[in-house]
């Protein structure tokens, strides 16, 4: 697992790394992206690096939403075509809803769980 993670952080690197290089000769895309955003990486040609990132963001994305990560808009420089980016906002409000219903689910059915257990103790 350690390198894979490795070689995933060396594809962002280099991606990062083109991609400012691209962006101070020919500004194109970094004015749409809001300052302190997360960015993130993807490509039409390495789904391996776009859901390895995509498993990052969501993590950060329920940090946010738990109060562990600070807020911050998460973007993705998605490249759609060789040398032809996009960015796309991945912290939609309705993302951040998707996460906040899982997360009162999951302490609805852990409620549960426990008064049924509880239950089950006081019946013995």
């Amino acid at each position: 697992m350690q390198v894979e993670q490795n070689s995933v952080t060396d594809k962002n690197l280099d991606r990062l790394t083109a991609f400012l290089s691209r962006e101070i000769e020919s500004p194109s895309l970094a004015e749409r992206i809001p300052d302190g955003a997360h960015i993130f990486h993807g490509s039409y040609n390495d789904m391996a690096l776009t859901r390895e990132n995509l498993r990052l963001l969501s993590k950060i994305l329920l940090g946010m939403t738990l109060g562990y990560v600070e807020e911050a808009p998460l973007v993705m420089v998605y490249e759609y075509k060789g040398g032809q980016q996009m960015v796309v906002d991945l912290s939609t409000a309705a993302q951040k809803g998707q996460v906040q219903k899982f997360i009162e689910t999951f302490q609805e059915q852990s409620q549960q769980h426990m008064t049924v257990k509880i239950n089950e103790l006081l019946a013995a």
